[in-house]
């Protein structure tokens, strides 16, 4: 991984927390991130439209884009359903452990050889990832939500990968508009089926675009850049597994951000396994 494509992916994880913190709250999660995703179509419109790039796609990337949709599906469903079913915090290192799943995927699949120092890195990343969120209770407490936090890494494995080689020949704004063309309909359905009990499907809806649109805005606008940052990193050579462990430092981030605007405890033990994931990073890098 290149310097460049380092800082880039090192500016996502900064910003990629910001997006849960603003939507922290939301009387209708579900059908908020539904809004947010509608909004990355407009805003991906208008950048491709500002650039003075084409949103129409070649014709080798639409089954790229079909794959990145599905498991981004994948991926969202399998952490709400995982959110609905158990402890979120415990199933949520099961969730980041993408890295692995690529690094396995691609030495079997693509041939990627790997070196020693780089798997050191990511298995460091993901380890400290793994405590910094874990909490008392066994990691298999609840088989279903294990299962459904498997699903959702699977997914998040499987839209790194697709999204890493379709920025080979791609545009990103026309990429990102096509596939949340395909993803936002499935979100609509998720958000049906995640309902609070006893609300009527339309103020569900209607209730994520129609209460703090200011903070739906900034959660779009947020979000985006941050994945524009890791597609653009792909574009100029990052690889899938790398880059899904530097992402990993969006979690001390969003360590520091909860204590810090949300008032959680624990700062300092978290900021030990934070530490971790920096070394991992490190490692990473300076063997690229």
């Amino acid at each position: 991984m290149t310097l460049q494509a380092l800082a880039l992916v090192l500016l996502s994880a900064l910003l990629h927390p910001f997006r849960d913190l603003l939507l922290k709250g939301h009387a209708h999660p579900e059908s908020a991130y539904l809004a947010v995703t509608g909004g990355w179509i407009a805003i991906a419109a208008v950048h491709a439209l500002a650039t003075g790039t084409t949103l129409a796609l070649p014709a080798g990337a639409w089954l790229l884009a079909a794959v990145s949709a599905a498991c981004l599906t994948a991926y969202y469903f399998g952490t709400m359903a995982a959110l609905k079913s158990g402890d979120l915090s415990i199933y949520y290192p099961i969730i980041r452990s993408s890295p692995l799943l690529i690094v396995v995927l691609t030495w079997l699949f693509a041939g990627t050889r790997y070196s020693g120092l780089v798997l050191l890195g990511i298995v460091l990343v993901v380890v400290a990832g793994f405590m910094l969120q874990r909490q008392p209770g066994r990691l298999v407490a609840h088989p279903k939500a294990a299962m459904l936090a498997f699903i959702a890494m699977s997914g998040s494995a499987g839209y790194t990968m697709a999204d890493a080689q379709a920025m080979r020949a791609v545009d990103p704004a026309a990429f990102l508009f096509w596939v949340y063309v395909m993803v936002t309909p499935a979100f609509a359905i998720m958000s049906v089926l995640f309902k609070p009990a006893g609300i009527s499907t339309g103020p569900h809806l209607s209730g994520a675009f129609t209460r703090t649109p200011l903070r739906l805005a900034a959660a779009s606008i947020v979000s985006y850049f941050s994945y524009l940052c890791i597609l653009v990193a792909f574009g100029i050579g990052a690889g899938a597994a790398e880059t899904a462990a530097v992402r990993q430092a969006s979690i001390p981030v969003s360590v520091v951000l909860a204590a810090l605007v949300l008032g959680e405890t624990r700062l300092v033990g978290r900021l030990g396994w934070a530490s971790l994931i920096a070394a991992g990073i490190v490692l990473i890098t300076l063997n690229r």
